[in-house]
């Protein structure tokens, strides 16, 4: 154990602390004893706050301890934290000792550390934080994060890996590309300085789709794949300020959230959460003083998986669809085995991919990034379909597009471009397909409706019993018409309109807001309970899907007591007149 001899007018080894004080009687300086062994064994210098840490070892009668304290903390009731754990360090010590310890400071080599991963700057300097981190000058710094990113195995076998099990399957490609678009989005937000969204990504299907593999492959690059507290694969089982801060500073390094469907936050809270996420910040908040608090942010790409729609857990407002995009029942893996191999070897071998990316993505200037991104984004726009979001989704896959491209140069994988860039066409197509079906299905069921209103019960009108009983129609003059539908008659005509899934087509029509549901419904229960006269086992009510429709769009019989309540005038000959007239034009 080395010891600082002499710092100025302090002294510490093996017996203790001692400070030298000046004995006037003697006309000498003499050494005090003031504390056992205590010392500053390490400054370290936390490359994102640019904070100081003391590293303070001390011995206690069971042997010596490390503990580390802010630079900003030496104050009383910090310093007893110290106590606390066995340091002497009694009240009447805390000023000596703390003032010797800040006299050994410039004593003390700084070393370096970060927190955080993905794309900074330290005195100006570009970083890119990882497993490792040179400053120059033979400087290193190291990474003391929650998340396992140290790299195992070897880069040669994740390389193979990828040759023989990935390329040539486009779903496994694209999920590679996936996650190392992280680092194109880190680096737009930080070193471009252009405010970017993260990118979302879902993953939907059962357990034999190979969701879970695919989501292994994007993150396998950077760090540890397997579930864990540590790894780049969490769960999003988990309060939503915990999400968050999985995330924070996060500036190129993918991360993905398992099991979408565990979470218990409600369909406008999982809304709120989505876009939070997308726009790189956490809402303000201010701290004990009243002040605004420094929000926490990052930059990434976000991969989750679930066996349904994460979408079609939110409230679905339009705009959830250009932040959060959606890839469901696609086969990411072609078989068990192949599965099985890529969970196998990618345990093993993780970590390598980053650091050659980063040193091929650094060859090009600032410029001819945004050049190159420009363009991908044209080329984007002009093979989407047409909507008001397309812009906004073309800066998006762009990015992926030019992570393919770059993988391919990097490790000269000859990954499938147009193959991936298909993929991501056909998920905005299949999108946009259902952000038409709502205004298609109210549309084709106002037409069924008219078509078959015999079959419903109108209050007032009485009903053909020899007629089969599709529903009821309520009708509230000269504002709207709701229509209830037996939930098995509403399922046949779903079917003849064309439209193969029942559940989209009522999430839809609810994302339009022409659903009437029971007030306490739960989160995808479409459905009301309505008693349908003429129609059996109706007296506590039958399940029925209920949609809203503007104005009277059915034609009604008035009652005599309605007759009898109407306004009466006699008739001029003028009347009659314009009568005739109107009759005989």
């Amino acid at each position: 154990m080395a010891f600082l001899k002499e710092v100025d007018n302090y002294y510490c080894d093996e017996t203790g602390l001692y400070q030298s004080i000046f004995n006037e009687k003697k006309d000498k300086y003499e050494w005090h004893w003031i504390s056992s062994p205590i010392y500053l064994s390490k400054v370290i210098r936390v490359l994102e706050s640019e904070e100081l840490i003391w590293e303070i070892s001390f011995l206690c009668n069971d042997g010596w301890f490390t503990d580390s304290i802010h630079r900003s903390k030496l104050t009383q009731n910090d310093f007893s934290m110290l106590q606390r754990k066995g340091a002497d360090v009694t009240l009447w010590k805390h000023k000596v000792v703390i003032d010797y310890l800040v006299k050994s400071e410039r004593h003390t080599p700084i070393s370096y550390q970060y927190n955080y991963l993905g794309w900074g700057t330290y005195k100006k300097k570009l970083l890119f934080k990882h497993a490792s981190l040179s400053l120059g000058d033979k400087t290193n710094a190291e990474y003391k994060g929650m998340f396992n990113i140290q790299p195992k195995g070897s880069l040669f076998v994740w390389e193979q890996t990828i040759e023989k099990y990935i390329k040539g399957h486009t779903p496994l490609e694209l999920a590679l590309c996936l996650g190392f678009s992280a680092t194109l989005v880190g680096y737009i937000n930080q070193i471009l300085g252009i405010p970017q969204d993260s990118l979302l990504f879902h993953l939907s299907g059962n357990s034999t789709t190979g969701k879970s593999t695919a989501a292994m492959v994007a993150v396998s690059g950077y760090g540890d794949p397997k579930e864990g507290p540590n790894s780049l694969i969490q769960s999003f089982d988990g309060t939503d300020n915990a999400l968050v801060s999985l995330i924070t500073k996060n500036y190129g390094v993918p991360i993905t959230f398992d099991e979408t469907t565990m979470t218990s936050m409600k369909p406008d809270k999982l809304t709120s959460f989505l876009y939070k996420w997308a726009k790189n910040v956490e809402k303000a908040r201010q701290n004990r003083n009243a002040e605004v608090r420094e929000r926490a942010a990052w930059g990434t790409t976000i991969i989750t998986t679930g066996e349904s729609s994460i979408i079609g857990q939110t409230n679905q407002n339009e705009g959830i669809r250009a932040r959060v995009f959606e890839f469901e029942g696609i086969q990411w893996t072609k078989d068990k085995e192949q599965a099985t191999k890529l969970n196998h070897i990618f345990s093993a071998n993780y970590g390598h991919g980053v650091k050659l990316f980063i040193e091929n993505l650094l060859k090009y200037s600032k410029g001819h990034f945004q050049v190159a991104w420009e363009y991908e984004i044209k080329t984007m726009e002009n093979h989407l379909p047409n909507s008001k979001f397309v812009n906004r989704i073309s800066k998006k896959f762009a990015l992926v597009i030019m992570t393919t491209k770059l993988l391919n140069e990097t490790f000269d994988f000859n990954l499938d471009v147009e193959g991936v860039r298909q993929m991501l066409i056909q998920q905005e197509m299949a999108s946009l397909e259902e952000r038409l079906i709502g205004p298609k299905a109210l549309e084709y069921i106002r037409e069924w409706v008219l078509k078959h209103q015999k079959h419903f019960y109108i209050k007032g009108q009485g009903i053909n019993e020899s007629q089969l009983i599709y529903g009821r129609i309520d009708i509230n003059k000269g504002n709207t018409t709701t229509v209830f539908v037996l939930a098995n008659e509403f399922k046949k005509m779903v079917s003849l309109a064309g439209f193969s899934d029942t559940k989209v087509v009522l999430r839809e029509l609810d994302k339009l807001g022409v659903l009437e549901k029971e007030k306490d419904s739960q989160q995808n229960k479409y459905h009301i309970r309505r008693v349908i006269k003429g129609y059996e086992g109706t007296k506590n009510g039958v399940m029925t899907y209920g949609i809203k429709f503007d104005g009277m769009f059915i034609p009604t019989t008035l009652t005599s007591e309605e007759i009898s309540r109407l306004p009466r005038k006699r008739a001029t000959a003028k009347d009659l007149v314009e009568i005739e007239d109107e009759l005989f034009c």
